[in-house]
């Protein structure tokens, strides 16, 4: 597939950007940041207001909803007064808006838990490498963040709000500009290549590419992935497989029908495109051994991820009892029948249950994921991991909370 030639021109100059960058630190021109993972705890010990701070900006959010309307205005103002950033976004910004709300949740509801927000932060600071953003535009956007959220609030707006999100913004731009600065020697994404590409419903496509050089990943991680086809426009699709000698790598994908990346992925993408791919990111991976089981649910095209789990849970030596829920919203939308149900035959350790919302359901289970999760009672000793729609996976969370499940043992990313 050939690409504009502007097209190029901007992937070469990110290139000939990331490589200047990569040279000045390896001659010592660079800011020394040493590791990382030190200069977070150096952080957090400088922030002794933190969690207080987190109580602030969850008190905040009640006088800025719809918090989406508010994040949009950031956008309004981020352009109007530095418009030279206007090139690094996507002509629509809903997609964007979208993962910015996930990201700010993701820092007010774990700021008390450092080895949740931490590396979530790390990994976000990595990926923004594949755009050309720097440190220096971090700045603007954190001025637009803390006026769009005066504005929205009005009169109600504290200035205890006020300082509490600008200590949290500048925790957050600082480990992600850590973190960038440390994986200067990795690429900022790689190039694949489409190899199978199957329609497995209407609106449904199994996506299988050949990354250009080794794509490293964890079983329940995801990649962010852009098409020369939008270009700008990169989104989050979670791997289905654990990693595997043939450097493989498969995503399942549903259109949405409003012109984004998955309409292109399902309707447009074939055999022979290329993608690109953005190091892999995601805490849901599996966590130690659980005391009564695992609990695995998913909600549409969040079973690619927990299939992947799936995979590297028969990797063990004895895996524990498993617990596998898929749910969907209408019978035909519920796919892979024959592969989970080899899975089922193959590994006694494993159930498997699908759930349809609407309409018929025989022979599977009448009723949401998570309500037909929530009628087998307690899950107390269970790591659960859970994988859908935004809606579906916060309210699960909640009810599995009440039903025994530690918090701390509730896995799932924002996308």
């Amino acid at each position: 597939m050939k690409e504009p030639e502007a097209r190029n021109d901007y992937h070469s100059l990110l290139g000939l950007h990331h490589s200047m960058l990569l040279r000045r630190s390896m001659r010592g021109g660079g800011r020394g940041i040493g590791d990382p993972a030190e200069r977070s705890a150096m952080l957090l010990d400088g922030w002794p207001q933190r969690l207080s701070d987190q109580r602030m900006m969850q008190d905040s959010l009640s006088i800025v909803e719809p918090f989406g309307d508010t994040l949009m205005y950031v956008y309004t103002v981020l352009f109007r007064d530095s418009p030279h950033l206007r090139s690094l976004f996507p002509d629509s910004i809903v997609a964007q808006r979208d993962q910015l709300s996930a990201s700010m949740r993701r820092l007010i509801g774990d700021l008390h838990r450092p080895d949740v927000v931490v590396p979530y932060f790390q990994q976000l600071g990595q990926a923004h490498r594949r755009l050309g953003v720097r440190a220096a535009h971090f700045q603007p956007f954190g001025d637009a963040l803390l006026e769009a959220l005066r504005t929205r609030a009005g009169g109600a707006w504290r200035s205890a709000y006020d300082q509490a999100w600008q200590r949290a913004y500048h925790f957050v731009t600082r480990v992600m500009s850590d973190a960038a600065q440390a994986a200067l020697s990795a690429p900022p994404y790689v190039t694949a290549t489409v190899v199978h590409h199957q329609q497995a419903g209407p609106d449904l496509a199994v996506i299988r590419v050949r990354p250009a050089q080794p794509y490293p990943y964890v079983a329940g991680q995801y990649a962010t992935i852009e098409s020369p086809y939008l270009p700008h426009n990169w989104r989050c699709y979670s791997m289905a497989d654990p990693p595997g000698p043939d450097n493989m790598v498969e995503f399942h994908v549903r259109a949405t029908g409003a012109g984004r990346l998955s309409d292109v992925l399902v309707n447009k993408v074939t055999v022979g495109d290329e993608l690109r791919l953005a190091p892999a990111r995601g805490m849901m991976t599996l966590a130690g051994t659980a005391a009564k089981g695992v609990l695995l649910v998913a909600g549409g095209t969040g079973l690619a991820p927990i299939r992947a789990l799936l995979g590297e849970l028969a990797r063990q030596p004895s895996p524990p009892p498993t617990r596998l829920f898929f749910g969907a919203r209408t019978f035909g939308e519920i796919y892979e029948l024959e592969l989970l149900d080899s899975y089922a035959a193959r590994y006694p350790w494993l159930q498997v249950v699908r759930a349809v919302a609407e309409g018929a359901a025989y022979p599977y289970e009448s009723g949401t994921v998570v309500d037909v999760v929530t009628r087998r009672g307690s899950w107390a000793g269970h790591h659960a991991y859970l994988s859908g729609p935004a809606g579906m996976v916060t309210a699960l969370a909640g009810r599995l909370a009440g039903l025994g499940v530690d918090p701390d043992d509730i896995r799932y990313d924002p996308q």
